[in-house]
C-alpha cells in the first residue's frame, strides 16, 4: 500500500507520543493489514527472538486500533479504508471514517491478468470504489493503463476510457444511473463516458461516478466494469459489483426551502431545497421563463430563440461573518477550492418542458453555521454574430477591440510562422476580458472565406486577474490560423457566441441547517 508519507508520519508522531512505544511497532502497523490481505498465513522465521517481538508488535497495534484512546482516530480509519486520504476531498474522508464504506472481494482474471475491485462507497449523489490489476505473478500492474492521461491544469491529469472499455453505474432494474460526459481530447479523439474522475495511489485506482436524480430511488446500485484490453492483452474482464446504500440514504437529510424570485430578465428561480448526505450538500432549484422573459427571448434576435435559450444561477452562500464558504462563480481559477460546484444537473422536467431542475452540490457545507444563499444574478449563452475588420499589418500601430455586453476581444498581433509540422500558419494574437463561460469566434480573410483555427496547436493563458465589478476574467491566446501562405489583406473576426452576466443581488434565503427538526 502506498500511503502518503507526510500525513502518515504526523498521524504517527502523534500515536507515539500518546502511547510511548517504539515507532517501528507502527511501521509494522502500517504494513500489516495489507500483507495479511495478500498473504493470509504468512511464513516467519523460525527464531524466538522474531516470534516474541512479532507477538508483541502485533498485540501492541491490536490494543491500539481497539482501544481507539491510544491511536489517533484519523489513522485508524486511514488503516480500515482506501478513502480517507489526503488526495481525496473531505466529504468522501469524512463519509469513510463514519464507516460509509464497504470492503469488497470482487475479482475477475483472463489471459493471466486480474481485475480486483477492493472497496466501494456510495450515497445518492455519487459512488467512489477501488480497484487493482495484478498479473499470474501476483504482481500489480499500473491501474492507469486502463485509460489514455493528458494535463489539462496544473496538478490535474484528466483520464479518458480507451480500447471500448466501459464503466458505469447501474440500478436494480438495470438502468444506467451515472452522468455521462463527452469530452474532446487534445489528441483529437472524442470520449463520452460515464467516470467523472480517476485518482491513481500506486499499485491502486479509485473510479469516481456522479450519479443522475433516479439513483435517488435506488437501495442497491451496481458498479458494472467491462474491460476489452490491458495494454497490448485483449481478453474479457466483466464485473458486477453490488452496492448497498441503504445506510447512506438513512443518513440523508432533505430540508423544504420553497422560496422564489423572479429576475429583472423574467426567470422565475424557485429554491425548493437543501440535501445533506455523507459526501456532498446539494441545493435544488426549479426555474422557468415567466411570460415577460419568453417575450424577451423572442424579440432579441441574440438570445437565439426559446429551443436554443441557456442560462445558469449565480450565487453565494456565505457565513454568518460574510465569508463565502461554496459558490457557483469563482473569484479565482482555483480548481482545487473545496468552495467550487462539485457537480451540477440540469434536468427538463418531464411533465413541463419549459421547467428546468437544477442540482448544485458541494463538498459538504460547515456544520454548526449560520449559512445564507445569496443570489448573484444570471448567466446566459447569446449569439451575437458580431463582427470587426482589420488590416494584420497594422495591429502593432493600433490593437482593435470588440465589446459586447462586458465581453471585450483585443486583437494585439498577427504574424506568419511556420509550425512545428513546417506549413506556414498564422499566429493571431487575442485578449479577451471575458466572464468564466467564455466566448466563440470564427475568422474570414477579405474573400469571405472561414479560416480554420487549429485549437490543437494553439495556446491560451488564464491571467489570474479578476475584476469585481465586471465579474470577468482576463484571457490571452495564440491561435494557430491554417491555410494562410502569406499575409493577408485583411481579416474579419466574428464573434458567435458570449457568456452574458446579469447581475441581480436582490434575493437572500437563510440556509436551514441539519440539525434543524
Amino acid at each position: 500500500m502506498n500511503f502518503q508519507d507526510d500525513f502518515f508520519k504526523r498521524e504517527v508522531q502523534k500515536s507515539i507520543d500518546e502511547i510511548k512505544v517504539p515507532e517501528s511497532i507502527f511501521t509494522f502497523a502500517k504494513e500489516l493489514p495489507y500483507k495479511m490481505e495478500e498473504h493470509a498465513k504468512p511464513k516467519l522465521p523460525r527464531k524466538s527472538k522474531w516470534k516474541k517481538w512479532l507477538t508483541i508488535a502485533a498485540a501492541s497495534v491490536t490494543i491500539g486500533i481497539s482501544a481507539g484512546a491510544y491511536l489517533s482516530p484519523t489513522f485508524a480509519a486511514y488503516i480500515k479504508s482506501f478513502f480517507v486520504r489526503p488526495d481525496l476531498d473531505e466529504g468522501l474522508q469524512t463519509a469513510a471514517k463514519e464507516g460509509f464504506s464497504e470492503k469488497k472481494e470482487y475479482s475477475v482474471t483472463d489471459n493471466g491478468i486480474t481485475l480486483k475491485v477492493k472497496e466501494v462507497m456510495a450515497d445518492t449523489n455519487r459512488l467512489i470504489l477501488t480497484y487493482s490489476l495484478e498479473n499470474e505473478n501476483g504482481e500489480f500492474i499500473d491501474p492507469t493503463i486502463l485509460f489514455e492521461s493528458e494535463q489539462w491544469a496544473p496538478g490535474r491529469t484528466e483520464y479518458f476510457v480507451k480500447d471500448l472499455n466501459a464503466f458505469y453505474i447501474t440500478d436494480k432494474d438495470g438502468d444506467i444511473v451515472s452522468r455521462s460526459t463527452n469530452y474532446g481530447t487534445k489528441k483529437g479523439r472524442f470520449v463520452t463516458q460515464h467516470i467523472h474522475r480517476v485518482f491513481p495511489h500506486h499499485p491502486y485506482a479509485d473510479l469516481m461516478f456522479e450519479l443522475n436524480h433516479s439513483a435517488v430511488d435506488s437501495k442497491q446500485l451496481f458498479a458494472n466494469i467491462t474491460i476489452n484490453k490491458i495494454g497490448s492483452i485483449e481478453g474479457k474482464w466483466n464485473l458486477k459489483v453490488p452496492v448497498h446504500i441503504e445506510k447512506s440514504m438513512m443518513a440523508t437529510k432533505t430540508l423544504p426551502v420553497d422560496k422564489q424570485y423572479v429576475t429583472r430578465e423574467g426567470l422565475a428561480v424557485t429554491f425548493k431545497n437543501v440535501v445533506y448526505s455523507p459526501t456532498l450538500t446539494s441545493l435544488n432549484f426549479e426555474t422557468k421563463w415567466t411570460e415577460k422573459g419568453k417575450q424577451l427571448i423572442e424579440s432579441h434576435r441574440e438570445y437565439g430563440g426559446m429551443e436554443k435559450s441557456f442560462h445558469r444561477l449565480l450565487y453565494d452562500i456565505i457565513d454568518s461573518k460574510g465569508n463565502i464558504v461554496a459558490t457557483t462563480f469563482p473569484k479565482k481559477l482555483d480548481y482545487n477550492s473545496t468552495g467550487l460546484v462539485f457537480s451540477e444537473h440540469n434536468q427538463v422536467s418531464s411533465q413541463q418542458t419549459e421547467t428546468i431542475h437544477w442540482r448544485n452540490s458541494f463538498i459538504p457545507l460547515p456544520k454548526g453555521e449560520k449559512l445564507t444563499f445569496v443570489f448573484r444574478g444570471i448567466e446566459r449563452m447569446e449569439y451575437p454574430n458580431k463582427s470587426i475588420t482589420f488590416h494584420p499589418t497594422k495591429l502593432n500601430e493600433k490593437p482593435v477591440s470588440l465589446d459586447y455586453k462586458g465581453n471585450l476581444l483585443t486583437i494585439q498581433n498577427f504574424k506568419l510562422e511556420t509550425n512545428k509540422d513546417g506549413k506556414r500558419v498564422g499566429i493571431l494574437e487575442i485578449e479577451e476580458r471575458i466572464p468564466l463561460g467564455g466566448v466563440s469566434y470564427e475568422l474570414s480573410d477579405e474573400k469571405g472565406n472561414i479560416l480554420e483555427i487549429n485549437y490543437k496547436s494553439s495556446s491560451s493563458v488564464f491571467t489570474i486577474d479578476y475584476d469585481e465589478h465586471s465579474m470577468t476574467y482576463r484571457v490571452k491566446n495564440k491561435l494557430e490560423i491554417e491555410g494562410i501562405e502569406q499575409m493577408p489583406k485583411q481579416l474579419t473576426l466574428t464573434l458567435k457566441t458570449a457568456t452574458v452576466l446579469y447581475k441581480d443581488e436582490n434575493w437572500k434565503v437563510p440556509i436551514p441547517s441539519p440539525s434543524e427538526k
